[in-house]
């Protein structure tokens, strides 16, 4: 089974509001999803997101595929910086410690 981590649209027509789920990757857009880990609005200015982080992380080091947009929203928010310092703890290269410090210092450069 291939799960791909994807939008799934909700909202008003002309007002979409989009949940990031964990999906089956045949099942439907809108259809059954194994965990809801987010939400995206892209009616806001700036667009607003919110995103359980821990599980995006572990669903991807798990081997879920991010859609094309969905990499781009975790991108823009830090998790594929934190599941390659994690990947980085898991090899021996940095410790928890390390990957906290690295993760806060782009934290604050870059969410303010």
């Amino acid at each position: 089974m291939s799960v791909k981590i994807r939008l799934k649209r909700i909202g008003k027509k002309h007002k979409p509001i989009y949940h990031i789920v964990v999906a089956d990757s045949r099942s439907p857009r809108n259809g059954k999803f194994i965990e809801k880990i987010g939400s995206y609005n892209p009616n806001m200015n700036p667009p607003s997101t919110v995103l359980k982080m821990n599980n995006a992380v572990s669903w991807l080091i798990k081997g879920a595929q991010p859609t094309d947009t969905v990499r781009s929203i975790f991108s823009k928010n830090g998790v594929l910086l934190k599941k390659h310092l994690l990947e980085g703890v898991k090899r021996g290269g940095l410790s928890d410690e390390e990957v906290h410090k690295k993760f806060n210092f782009w934290k604050n450069k870059n969410l303010s």
